[in-house]
């Protein structure tokens, strides 16, 4: 009895240690794992050819839904890049810069677009949170191409844009629409 007596005051302390560890386990059952899904992208082929004829059969000009669907179609998106929500003049923006892709490296070439309102680690007035912005993929284009693809992005979208070549660890083509 003598000896529950002189180490009474270690009861709490494990009492406190064998709460937290329960608590611990108690918790950890009831996470549930993230369910892995995968994501099926179709491969979508660009044919001049085809849309010059279904705009002749059609005889109306593009509309909106019209014009985002042929950016997407222009170019391919880097894996959960959202673009939805674009504001219609960004997406011709967007097709005014794959123009600028395809005279800067060739007409076979395919941009990507790496960002639209996605990505969680723009600053905290980006534009892409009011799906005002795109980025584009430059960094495996040679260096004096991307030199000439941002200067004729910049002047085939005029004083609406701003063009922004961002350098760096995630080198990136910046599009976003002015006031």
């Amino acid at each position: 009895m003598q000896f529950f007596v002189k180490h009474l005051y270690l009861i709490a302390p494990i009492l406190a240690i064998a709460a937290v560890v329960g608590g611990y386990f108690f918790l950890k059952s009831k996470i549930k794992p993230v369910p892995h899904v995968e994501i099926k992208h179709e491969e979508i082929v660009f044919d001049a050819e085809e849309y010059l004829r279904s705009l002749k059969a059609k005889n109306k000009p593009f509309n909106q839904q019209g014009v985002h669907l042929l950016l997407l179609k222009r170019t391919r998106q880097k894996e959960g890049v959202y673009l939805e929500s674009l504001l219609p003049a960004m997406d011709s923006a967007g097709i005014e810069v794959v123009h600028c892709f395809h005279k800067v490296m060739g007409d076979d070439y395919v941009p990507v677009i790496t960002s639209g309102n996605d990505y969680p680690y723009h600053a905290k007035n980006s534009k892409h949170y009011m799906n005002a912005a795109l980025d584009f993929r430059i960094v495996n284009l040679p260096m004096n191409k991307r030199r000439e693809l941002v200067e004729m992005a910049q002047l085939r979208l005029g004083y609406r844009f701003r063009v922004l070549w961002e350098k760096g660890e995630a080198e990136h083509l910046h599009v976003e629409l002015l006031e």
